[in-house]
């Protein structure tokens, strides 16, 4: 058996609780659960819609009560139904029929092809065909049809109750060196590593609190391109993230705390070459990241301006997406960068371009395409305003020159 609320109100979740541990929020205003084992304890149905109601008036909360012998019945009879609905087995057909057939939130076609036809409520829908509902709205209209006879599966999709995973220690004495703070961090790591597994989760961020001997506090959030689940890895991102930045004075409380998310599945693949583990890449990403600096290190991303080479480095995300399938093939150059532009000595006649000098190419130019003009943000640190040119040198190599304000740039080659 299953119990349902409906109503407004906040705390709807824990009402639910009082009842049942296996607890399933539909949307903001439905909860069901599971009332099975109840009646050694309560009674019977209706003695359990009774405690539900009792308790809903206890908290202040006003709802709807339902409970049948699926989910789907209940939800339904405790969004359309007054007061609290006691549907025996087999019953749900007859106790459903009055709702009107908008309460299964169906597609609005198929709600304005059921209102030609006349038919408004579930009891009307139940009573036509299956066969027929199938032939014109295929699996969705069989789905419609048993819901309107009260028919739904058995299983909740369950909500997990709220943990927060956190460990905090006071310290008798203070700690100024890092490696006696990071054994200490390293035992919490461990068993709150343990703790998000048992719950069938991992880490997808660490925050680590420190309590300073001067009386204020350390905070240091590391955000995870995937969630985690071996302490070694973690406690690494924390070493690493400390030693570039370490606290400015002596520890005196060490507080670790988790946030909990689905564990990344990964489906290995027999004829896929090994690749490395995404917590030793993620690990030595950070290990370059602190000696290049921050924005050295990631991904490439393009931004959203008209601005030549505009980019930023971004954390790198280790998702697994779908193979693109290859359109026809076209002949492209690829542009390669030089960061930053080369220092360039232009020889201009009758505003001709005869030759290039500069540190890494030089030659006489035999073909030309340009000047294109280009200026904008203005108003900002990175304004620009130039003119670009692409040269054939003799060499037959070709290149990218701009003249910002009197001098002259070598961006890059094309590949």
């Amino acid at each position: 058996m299953f119990g349902c609320v409906h109503g407004e109100g906040p705390g709807l979740v824990e009402l639910a609780r009082e009842f049942s541990p296996l607890v399933e929020e539909v949307d903001a205003r439905t909860v069901v659960f599971s009332v099975g084992g109840l009646g050694r304890l309560i009674g019977d149905a209706r003695a359990i819609g009774a405690a539900v109601a009792v308790a809903m008036t206890r908290r202040g909360v006003a709802a709807r009560v339902a409970i049948a012998g699926n989910p789907a019945a209940a939800v339904l009879a405790a969004q359309s139904l007054p007061g609290v609905t006691i549907i025996a087995p087999g019953e749900e057909a007859r106790v459903l029929a009055p709702i009107p057939v908008v309460a299964l939130g169906a597609a609005p076609e198929i709600l304005l092809t059921l209102e030609r036809w006349g038919v408004r409520t579930l009891g009307e829908l139940a009573a036509l065909p299956e066969m027929g509902l199938v032939e014109r709205w295929g699996e969705a209209g069989a789905r419609l049809r048993r819901a309107a006879l009260g028919q739904g599966d058995e299983f909740l999709a369950v909500l997990r109750p709220a943990v927060e995973f956190v460990r905090r220690q006071e310290l008798e004495d203070s700690v100024a060196l890092l490696e006696p703070l990071l054994f200490l961090i390293s035992a919490q790591l461990h068993d709150l590593a343990a703790d998000v597994q048992r719950h069938g989760q991992a880490a997808r961020r660490v925050t680590v609190v420190l309590g300073l001997e001067d009386g204020s506090e350390f905070r240091r959030v590391l955000e995870l391109p995937f969630p985690m689940r071996d302490p070694k890895a973690l406690l690494k991102q924390v070493q690493l993230s400390l030693e570039a930045r370490p606290p400015v004075a002596a520890t005196v409380a060490v507080q670790v705390e988790l946030d909990a998310a689905e564990p990344r599945v990964v489906q290995g693949g027999l004829f896929l070459p090994a690749v490395p583990d995404p917590e030793k890449l993620h690990t030595l990403l950070e290990r370059l990241r602190v000696l290049t600096g921050p924005d050295r290190v990631g991904s490439p991303e393009i931004l959203d301006t008209h601005r030549p080479d505009a980019y930023r480095m971004r954390a790198c995300a280790f998702a697994q997406s779908e193979p693109v399938e290859e359109g026809a093939a076209q002949v492209r150059l690829a542009f390669r960068y030089f960061r930053p532009p080369l220092a360039a000595r232009v020889v201009m006649h009758k505003g001709r371009l005869l030759r290039i000098v500069s540190e890494r190419v030089s030659g006489e130019v035999v073909r030309a395409a340009g000047p294109w003009r280009s200026a904008g943000e203005w108003w900002a640190e990175t304004a620009w305003r130039r003119d670009e040119w692409d040269v054939v040198l003799a060499d037959e190599t070709v290149h990218r020159i701009y003249l910002s304000g009197e001098r002259w740039f070598l961006e890059g080659s094309y590949d």
